[in-house]
């Protein structure tokens, strides 16, 4: 695309906070509950010819944007609004894509959008699609610094498809892995509440001493969420690269399915028939759940709290030979669909999205930023009143795993969680359950290769 240029006039580039966000103050921003505080870019005047070339393109134009993120008042707030003030002619006709289905029917009816939001472990995916594309020598000629981020996130998008690395786009939020837990729980046994730092055996005994039965109701100590997810920390595959067979039978995944069957096993700590009472609404609604595995659920859990859940937070507990690594980290991130034919104004869009000014308002949110800036860092959380007595502190002592590169995941990843069931169940020897779930998933490849 031709580039357009300014020769003869001076920009001035200045952001204000827009009706929908409130007013942005010199002194302290006041935060609402339910909205982060309005952002504010502003750029000094600058010569039109220091413009990086993307950024001197003004020509009016609507913009496809596939979107896997919720598009709500917040999503709005954060990202839309600072895109809407710096560059007014960029109109986003924003849909919510948040599975492959929805691009199969995009692509079936012409529909290719110019940019998306997506995360990492669907690159494979969105690269069968042609949706995706290498922006590493778009990055670097255009002035993006790459250093401004931190690097393993990069690496996380670069290696989520193809070892030799391709650059799909730039993170703009990441999901982290901790310990949830039920304060009132702890209190009603007299258990110290869970700390920092935890090994997952030590966890491991904790669950033991909250395991009970009081009053005729059944409290269980932990719930991991799912087999799969206490694997993660470890880094184990399901497939191996070269030869396209299992791996599953191996030291790793052994110590994960006796670690996880010694959790279940504790008596009344296995998860409920009543679907219900398990995972996140078991910990928020039926709050019989005194410890919970997951993921970022901040949203859900203010929410909660609203309704009576007394909640805190601590470090995800991690294996010992892998000290304070938690699970796959979910990386948002922000991309051009190489059929796009407006390439410059996809760039100022990402520009906006991972701007020091929007990262910000990102961290104060709650949601974790991948800028590599300590006062980004520091802010996390620090926006949102409902999180001002929660220990924020101890999220960020872990640090996710370098993400694999899996091969045939959606095969064997649901075989995993199925195996894992029928091996609680069962008195079988673990050695002999894992031979068998590698025999079960090589004949699916083979049916999906046929």
């Amino acid at each position: 695309m031709v580039l357009r240029l300014w020769t003869n006039m001076l920009l001035l580039i200045v952001l204000i906070v827009a009706a929908g966000c409130g007013q942005m103050e010199t002194a302290e921003v006041q935060h609402d509950e339910k909205r982060p505080a309005a952002i504010s870019i502003e750029t000094e005047k600058v010569e039109a010819e220091t413009l990086p070339d993307y950024a001197a393109d003004t020509t009016p134009v609507t913009l496809d944007f596939a979107v896997h993120l919720p598009i709500n008042e917040e999503f709005e707030c954060l990202y839309i609004e600072p895109v809407t003030k710096k560059y007014p002619h960029i109109t986003l006709n924003m849909e919510r894509v948040s599975n492959f289905a929805k691009y199969d029917e995009l692509l079936a009816a012409g529909q290719v959008p110019d940019l998306y939001i997506s995360f990492n472990g669907n690159m494979p995916g969105l690269k069968d699609r042609g949706i995706n594309m290498d922006m590493k020598d778009i990055f670097e000629q255009q002035g993006f610094d790459l250093s401004r981020f931190q690097q393993n996130y990069l690496d996380d998008i670069q290696y989520a498809a193809v070892e030799e690395g391709e650059l799909y786009g730039l993170p703009i939020e990441a999901a982290f892995h901790a310990l949830y837990y039920n304060k009132d729980i702890f209190d009603q046994f007299g258990v110290a509440y869970p700390k920092d730092g935890m090994t997952m055996e030590e966890a491991l005994e904790l669950a033991r001493q909250l395991t009970r039965v009081v009053d005729g109701v059944q409290y269980r100590g932990w719930d991991i969420a799912s087999i799969v997810r206490l694997a993660q920390p470890l880094g184990l595959e399901y497939v191996d690269h070269d030869t396209e067979l299992a791996i599953v039978a191996s030291e790793g995944w052994k110590r994960v399915f006796e670690l996880g069957k010694a959790i279940y096993s504790i008596p009344g700590n296995a998860p409920s028939e009543d679907a219900s009472k398990n995972r996140l609404n078991g910990f928020m609604t039926d709050r019989t759940i005194a410890m919970l595995n997951e993921t970022s659920k901040f949203s859900q859990l203010k929410e909660a709290e609203q309704n009576g859940l007394n909640w805190d937070v601590a470090q995800h507990p991690y294996y010992e030979e892998r000290p304070n690594v938690y699970g796959n980290s979910t990386v948002y991130m922000i991309g051009a669909v190489p059929t796009t034919e407006h390439m410059n104004q996809v760039l100022q869009v990402i520009e906006v999205f991972t701007s020091d000014e929007v990262q910000m308002e990102v961290s104060k949110s709650g949601r974790l930023s991948p800028l590599n800036n300590a006062d980004v860092q520091n802010a996390f959380g620090q926006g949102d009143p409902a999180l001002a007595n929660k220990n924020l502190a101890g999220i960020l002592k872990g640090t996710p795993v370098k993400y694999p590169i899996y091969l045939y995941r959606e095969i064997a990843e649901p075989m995993t969680n199925r195996k894992f069931n029928e091996f609680l169940e069962s008195s079988k020897d673990v050695n002999m359950v894992l031979k068998e779930l590698e025999e079960e998933i090589n004949l699916a490849i083979e049916s999906e290769k046929r």
